[in-house]
């Protein structure tokens, strides 16, 4: 038992200092230091992200939203759509629910016509004060 807490807690506390990465997605590192890692994504219309995982404390500005994303998490299936007349460049931003592990099953496919672009901050394990 004790040998599992201790492997999961090196899986937790790794991927809290590691960049996101999607198996079928690049990302591109904007900037990074010892306290975050800035990096930019495109999801292009027709492409998934592929299963992956996300750190405990991650904030993600959507900078382009697409008309149709489809999500995928253990097992169930959400589309979200874009309403009618809203540009594509409506910012948001949002903290990402985490962490999301690989037994999660987690991606998303842009099913819509245009590309999703978002800016993701990757906080790393020591930065964030915890209350």
């Amino acid at each position: 038992m004790r040998l599992f807490i201790t492997i999961t807690c090196l899986i937790i506390t790794s991927m809290a200092n590691s960049q996101q990465e999607y198996p079928n997605v690049e990302g591109e590192i904007l900037m990074e230091d010892d306290r975050v890692i800035v990096q930019r994504f495109v999801l292009e219309p027709g492409v998934w992200e592929g299963i992956h995982e996300h750190p405990e404390y991650q904030l993600v500005i959507v900078t382009n939203t697409t008309d149709e994303l489809i999500t995928q998490f253990r097992g169930s299936e959400s589309v979200i759509t874009q309403p009618d007349g809203e540009p594509a460049d409506t910012l948001s931003a949002f903290w990402r629910p985490g962490p999301i592990i690989m037994s999660d099953q987690h991606q998303s496919g842009n099913t819509g016509s245009r590309p999703l672009e978002w800016i993701a901050i990757t906080f790393k394990s020591g930065s964030i004060a915890i209350e």
